[in-house]
């Protein structure tokens, strides 16, 4: 997760919506990290400009606020663009990338609708569209995972926002806006509406990051981290984009071959110098 990033900002919001409705301020949420965060680092992680790395770190603030570590560690990977997703053949949860999710009916239904009112408000002056259908079911699963997280006391919505544009370069994105309100547990305050958070655009993540059940990895002890990390990542891929990479690698090995110079026969006329 990117400092910064959507994900890193929506994240923030999130610990800092939580935090502000218990009773502990940074400096508690600090002290309970062993070793101990720093105000400033707590402030960051919430700002987003300083998001946490590891599921170490995430576990660090699920016990410091009194939240589930695993569903706390579900989101910090849904706003990564991972999520756990049902497969049929496997017959169990394996994470999936938001971009290969299968909508459920109810989002199909709710995109064709958004495409419909896109279709409504499009003029010969200014553009309309939905958000993808990818994005949307995105932003449900992540519904889905709060809803667990943060219990009966929050409420949890999402609503999406057509893009517009009047010209090539301005123009707002077609975002799905989550939503936070907090209820409040008072005698004969029952109809009392709940109160508005925290509000975040769903993140849209570009890249991959390593998926949080990965299958078996190769044993990297003996290489360095960073081909440890490359041959972990293509371990992990779908048997197409593995194929496209043992491709490209066959074409690379395929080229030095061709171009080196110990490939290339001596010119006509002159024998091969012996070495030593």
């Amino acid at each position: 997760m990117k400092s910064g990033s959507g994900s890193a900002v929506a994240f923030g919001r999130v610990l800092q919506a939580v935090r502000k409705r218990s009773p502990k301020g940074q400096a508690e949420v600090a002290s309970s990290f062993d070793p101990k965060l720093s105000v400033a680092a707590i402030s960051m992680a919430e700002s987003g400009n300083r998001p946490p790395k590891t599921e170490e770190i995430v576990r660090g603030y699920a016990a410091a606020l009194e939240l589930d570590e695993d569903e706390l560690v579900e989101l910090w990977w849904a706003m990564q663009g991972m999520v756990k997703e049902f497969d049929r053949v496997q017959e169990r949860d394996v994470p999936r990338w938001w971009r290969e999710l299968r909508p459920d009916p109810e989002v199909e239904a709710w995109h064709l609708q958004l495409e419909r009112r896109a279709e409504e408000v499009l003029t010969p002056n200014e553009g309309a569209w939905a958000p993808s259908m990818h994005l949307m079911a995105l932003s449900e699963k992540t519904c889905e995972i709060l809803r667990n997280l943060l219990g009966n006391s929050w409420e949890v919505r999402s609503r999406a926002e057509l893009g517009r544009s009047d010209s090539p370069v301005d123009g707002h994105p077609a975002v799905v806006i989550i939503e936070l309100l907090a209820r409040e547990a008072k005698e004969g305050d029952s109809n009392e509406p709940p109160e508005l958070m925290v509000t975040f655009a769903c993140p849209e993540p570009a890249s991959r990051p390593a998926p949080p059940e990965p299958t078996t990895r190769p044993d990297t002890g003996a290489l360095s981290p960073d081909v440890a990390w490359i041959l972990s990542s293509v371990d992990a891929m779908p048997a197409r984009e593995r194929a496209a990479v043992a491709a490209f690698i066959h074409g690379l090995r395929e080229g030095a071959n061709l171009f080196s110079e110990a490939a290339q026969p001596p010119p006509q006329g002159q024998p091969v110098s012996a070495v030593g």
